[in-house]
């Protein structure tokens, strides 16, 4: 995905390592393969991200539904709240608000506009949280090619978590495509930013599940995302790179779906309103 905010102020960077970074093992990079996977098949997973914008302390609460690829939550600045913000992978809506209260059954009266993740941080953290959920596991070889790092053990809470850090390219191509937010696209784990290396080197059938193979870098600076991930591939966190800061989102479970509200929407304008604007 493409992790580009670098107007962002000062943020929360995640803990030192504990150990040596080194590249995954292929039982770690199967464990990270599962990450979408478990997201969709949870459905609705509560997310709380906070970051900073232009010394700005932003708070996004709220809810994206992995089943109907269909956000919603309340964003607020220094504990102000002051909008409500529906999204998927390519679509944004918003109204003024204080409260977020159930997901929304009607988008009547919201501004909708494309989602773009080069627009603002806030739209670079909706963009990645939409394309965390996929039908299926990824290919754990890509993953690794891509060269994803292991960086330390760690918790949430009391949950006992491995916090990794993705791919700074796909299998070591240059595609940074953020996901549709319908499975297709980049993988949550498949992210750079400009500047990141790229993966150059080969895997071999014989690599063993517990030896660790160098195919990539080991930088863990060149990544744009951190997962904060259980034995399962559930990810309880995940950092987000926003120019040189973080973003840091939590992701519980949660009861409440949200509906498909912009499954249908078109985010150009209509000919008509094109056309009174000039």
């Amino acid at each position: 995905m493409l992790l580009l905010a670098a107007a962002c102020s000062t943020g929360d960077e995640p803990a030192a390592d504990d150990g040596p970074v080194r590249p995954v093992t292929v039982a770690e990079a199967e464990r990270l393969a599962n990450v979408r996977f478990r997201n969709f098949d949870a459905g609705s997973r509560k997310v709380t991200a906070m970051y900073t914008d232009q010394g700005h302390e932003v708070t996004l609460k709220g809810w994206f539904d992995y089943t109907t690829h269909t956000g919603y939550g309340l964003v607020s600045a220094d504990g102000r709240p002051s909008a409500r913000v529906v999204w998927d992978g390519r679509v944004i809506a918003t109204t003024s608000g204080d409260r977020l209260g159930k997901p929304q059954t009607s988008l009547d009266g919201w501004r909708v506009g494309k989602l773009d993740p080069l627009s603002s941080p806030l739209a670079v953290v909706l963009t990645v949280l939409a394309g965390l959920g996929a039908d299926r596991p990824e290919n754990p070889l890509l993953i690794r090619q891509g060269g994803a790092l292991w960086l330390r053990e760690d918790a949430v809470g009391e949950r006992p978590v491995t916090v990794f850090a993705g791919p700074v390219s796909p299998g070591g191509g240059d595609e940074a495509i953020p996901d549709d937010g319908a499975g297709g696209g980049a993988a949550p784990s498949d992210t750079a930013r400009p500047g990141s290396a790229r993966a150059d080197g080969e895997v071999t059938p014989e690599a063993s599940a517990s030896t660790p193979t160098a195919i990539a870098p080991v930088d863990p600076d060149a990544a744009g995302i951190r997962y904060w991930v259980d034995q399962s591939g559930l990810a309880h966190r995940v950092d987000i790179r926003l120019g040189d800061d973080w973003a840091v989102v939590d992701l519980e479970h949660a009861t409440w779906s949200v509906p498909p509200l912009l499954e249908d929407v078109d985010p150009r304008p209509s000919p008509e309103t094109a056309e009174d604007d000039g």
